[in-house]
């Protein structure tokens, strides 16, 4: 006889309920089963049989097809929550495994947790960067609505599109005549003096007072600037001091407020602290002065230096705004004609948005994001191959439990939660390396790093380094990224570990000879990624050895300089030529130095000035942006001091003084520019409105402004015929430059206690500064390359182990044929050639598109440097060799008997 179990049972007991059809006749029969019980009960009782059943049925609540369908409800409510918990127990029973199974192997683990940490955090590292510097809107309210409105000389008869500033008559009248914004602002970055108490240099902005309205910005404390402060030229001594130096010099008073500090030796009025966080739209301002307290010369129509920044009205689109600030750029044209040249201003209007950062800036993070992309997917190919070499491991016992009965799916399921299991390791561990990272790039300074001569101060500003940092987005892309690594790069090995068959994996090696031409193909890949950031890194340092090399045209050991910029009214004009004379006779009575000198500009620095240069013999050009020269003014000493040769003529002598003949000096760029195969020396010239009917005594050697740029026409002034307030002081010294910094602080205070010495470096440190962009980028492309370099070797270390222990029959059969353990040793590290080798031909190809990408920052260099190339096939070449000994060794020291009987 059949054995029965009753309905209810059956469900009591939970076993499984394979469809919803037979979930529902279960329930029927037990709706059933409960009526009959009833009918029973009731007939015994003395009711005939359809009363019984009639009254049972009532006794249920309901009619019988509202309680059947309630119990089919019921029924499926309770499977549905079984399933879960059911499932849920599964999957913590797999993760239990998994976690076992990984501390089993601990090499294992660490290996792929290194790995993804390494590939997933320098990708994070960037990517907050990027986020902060590219991606994240601008730090003020609707900054879809700023526009930046520049002033344009466009690009005619070879010359470069110049941007000048707007002065203030062309930045009123466009401001009155517009009609597209609701707000109209201009600034421009200045220096400043702080002779309150300890004198500081500080950073400040020339602003008028729409600024912090039109970006919809508020002080801290305190008020804005009134809007009539722009009506007129002359306006009351009023200031913003930062958020950040009202903290640091002044304590965070909160009385601050009206009180008096002296700038540049005159008195201002505290009206404000600015917002918390904001130092201006060129990011280093500490105080903001209103732009009509300039002096009246500096706004006349000729002078051009103010950038303006403007907010959209409601409803104005950015064309319409960009074609009216065409438009009136032609009227701008007439009412104000440039004066330098025939050709006519422009003004354009763009996003602030898209001018956040300057374009180097952008180039070199871009750059940067896809070596790290390049690392990350070093990493997943590697992450692959160590998980491939497991399933391959683990082969046997996996088609034993599929013999046995087990579901693939279950089995895909074990797999993936192991592959997530280390993935989320990997995130985590990828966080500290990604907090690093942050760290280093938010301690950037891009004004060192990248300057250059597009770098725009006035947009970098708009975004700090500073203030990157592992936020919860960057973290998100951690975590994501490295769990979709673990997706996507365990499923083809638990894909293939699933299909194992019993048969094959007990007596024969072709599943393990399958999962080797594989993890061989990720090696492949691996080397040619690798070979991608190896060329690039490789090219930088190259380029990076060039540019150290490169002769500046001076010496700069043991030399340090600083900056003396008198405040205005502090020294009398005639008594200029006399106070630097005192003061340098002073700083050379320090002991240890040489000699000193003075010059108005320092090279490595791009602090010099610019003006046309006009020959007596020849008539005026139409455009005199063509004749431009760097302009020095310096003592005759200073060409001894920093060792610039004389290629011929005179240099100065103490004798051109002030009265004299006018002379000057030309370097080599500029009598070539100016006089061509003529010889300059003899004839005479006027420089812009400083020197006029000059004689040119003499021609001296070309000294780089930077040292990646092939140095421009100079003229050099003397000193002492053209004495300007600001000067930059030369100190030769006759032992380590950095250590008479104090000593020279104080020589010069004992001349002028209340004059500040201001951005004292030694030229080594200003030569440092000039070249931080190429090594910023040689340090991290070399970075990436190394640590794509290692991945690859523990690829190529891992493959050849696993062939090693997969070949053990193989290669005990050779040794016990005769062969020699140093021809099996040759024989695995040949193999490990022969991977790097094809990688190497495929990754060629990426290297030179890669390499033409990194044109613009090479030093005389081309992308395709075929030293570079070579020296980095050799570097692969001997870490494979490396990478291939461990296994090579233990391969040749197989014993055949143990290898034939293991069989």
């Amino acid at each position: 006889m059949r054995f029965e179990i009753r309905p209810g049972v059956r469900r009591l007991l939970r076993f499984p309920i394979r469809t919803r059809t037979a979930m529902k006749r279960d329930a029927d029969e037990e709706l059933e089963a409960l009526i009959a019980c009833r009918v029973e009960h009731l007939v015994a009782r003395g009711m005939s049989p359809d009363d019984a059943r009639a009254e049972a049925i009532r006794r249920l609540g309901g009619s019988l097809d509202q309680v059947r369908q309630q119990l089919h409800t019921n029924a499926d409510r309770r499977e549905r929550r079984m399933r879960v918990v059911e499932s849920f127990e599964s999957v913590m029973q797999d993760v239990r495994y998994a976690a076992r199974g990984l501390a089993r192997r601990p090499t294992f683990t660490a290996v792929s947790v290194l790995t993804l940490a390494i590939g997933v955090g320098a990708t994070t590292a960037i990517f907050s960067a990027v986020n902060v510097l590219l991606l994240r809107p601008l730090p003020y309210a609707r900054p879809d609505e700023l526009m930046k409105v520049s002033l344009i000389l466009p690009a005619e008869g070879g010359h470069p599109t110049l941007t000048p500033g707007f002065a203030f008559p062309t930045y009123t009248a466009l401001r009155n005549a517009q009609r597209s914004f609701n707000s109209f602002a201009a600034y421009t970055p200045t220096q400043a003096t702080l002779t309150s108490g300890d004198a500081e240099h500080v950073d400040g902005e020339y602003v008028s007072a729409s600024y912090l309205r039109t970006l919809r910005l508020a002080p801290e404390r305190g008020r804005d600037f009134d809007p009539s402060l722009d009506a007129h030229v002359g306006a009351p001594h009023e200031v913003i001091v930062s958020y950040a130096l009202w903290q640091n010099r002044f304590n965070a008073d909160r009385s601050i407020i009206g009180h008096t500090i002296d700038i540049d030796r005159e008195p201002w009025t505290i009206v404000g602290v600015g917002p918390r966080g904001f130092r201006g739209l060129s990011g280093q301002a500490d105080v903001f002065l209103p732009v009509t307290t300039v002096a009246a010369e500096l706004l006349r129509p000729g002078s051009s230096m103010l950038s303006v920044v403007a907010r959209r009205a409601s409803g104005v689109t950015a064309l319409r705004a960009t074609e009216e600030m065409s438009t009136l750029g032609g009227r701008l044209a007439n009412e104000f004609p440039n004066q330098m040249g025939k050709l006519k201003w422009e003004v354009h209007a763009s996003a602030l948005d898209a001018l956040r950062i300057d374009p180097l800036v952008r180039r070199s993070l871009l750059v940067l994001f896809g070596a790290a992309w390049l690392v990350l997917a070093i990493a997943c190919v590697n992450v692959a191959s160590l998980l491939l070499g497991r399933a391959s491991a683990r082969r046997r016992e996996i088609a034993v439990r599929v013999a046995i009965g087990a579901g693939r799916g279950r089995l895909l399921r074990l797999f993936l939660v192991e592959s997530l299991m280390l993935a989320l390791l990997g995130g985590i561990a990828s966080a500290g390396v990604a907090w690093i990272g942050a760290h280093v790039l938010a301690s950037v300074d891009p004004a060192a790093v990248f300057r250059g001569p597009r770098s725009d101060a006035a947009t970098i500003g708009a975004v700090a380094f500073s203030s990157i940092a592992l936020d919860w987005q960057a973290l998100a892309f951690a975590l994501c990224t490295s769990l979709v690594v673990g997706l996507l790069f365990g499923l083809a090995p638990a894909l293939g570990s699933t299909r194992a068959s019993l048969s094959d994996a007990l007596t024969s090696d072709r599943t393990a000879a399958g999962a080797g031409v594989g993890r061989r193909a990720l090696v492949v890949t691996q080397v040619a990624l690798a070979l991608v950031l190896l060329v690039g890194s490789g090219l930088m340092v190259r380029s990076l050895a060039k540019l150290l090399s490169v002769d500046v045209g001076f010496d700069a050991s043991n030399l340090i300089t600083f900056r003396l910029s008198p405040q205005d009214g502090s020294i009398a004009p005639e008594s200029v030529p006399g106070f630097y004379a005192k003061m340098l006779d002073r700083v050379r009575a320090v002991p240890g130095v040489a000699d000193a000198a003075l010059d108005s500009c320092v090279p490595l620095g791009r602090s010099c000035r610019r003006t046309s240069l006009l020959r007596s013999d020849l008539p005026v050009p139409d455009d005199i942006y063509a004749k431009v020269t760097g302009l020095d003014v310096v003592t005759p000493n200073w060409f001894s001091l920093m060792q610039v040769r004389l290629v011929r003529g005179r240099s100065f002598l103490p004798t051109d003084r002030a009265g004299g003949p006018r002379v000057v000096l030309l370097n080599e760029s500029a009598a070539k520019t100016f006089f061509g195969a003529e010889d300059p020396i003899g004839k005479r010239i006027s420089l812009g409105r400083q020197v006029k009917d000059a004689e040119v005594i003499g021609i001296v050697g070309d000294v780089r402004q930077l040292p990646d740029s092939a140095p421009g026409p100079t003229t050099y002034v003397p000193s002492a015929q053209s004495p300007p307030e600001e000067m930059i002081v030369f100190v030769r010294t006759m032992r380590d430059a950095a250590t008479l910094g104090g000593e020279i602080r104080k020589a010069v205070r004992d001349v002028a206690p209340q004059l500040p010495v201001g951005d004292m470096q030694t030229m080594a440190q200003r030569k440092g500064t000039a070249t931080a962009r190429n090594r910023f980028h040689a340090l991290l492309l070399t970075a990436f390359a190394l640590a794509a370099l290692l991945l690859a070797a523990i690829g190529i270390y891992g493959v050849l182990s696993f062939a090693v222990t997969a070949r053990a029959r193989e290669i005990g059969i050779r040794i016990a044929l005769g062969a020699e353990r140093a021809s099996v040793q040759r024989l695995v590290i040949g193999e490990g050639l022969a991977l790097v080798g094809v990688g190497v031909v495929i990754g060629l190809a990426g290297a030179f598109a890669g390499a033409r990408v990194l044109r613009t920052f090479l030093f005389d260099l081309t992308p395709s440097d075929p030293v570079t190339y070579a020296t980095i096939i050799v570097v692969l070449g001997v870490t494979a060799v490396l990478a291939s000994w461990a296994p090579g060794r233990r391969a040749s020291r197989v014993d055949p008997v143990i290898a034939l009987r293991a069989e």
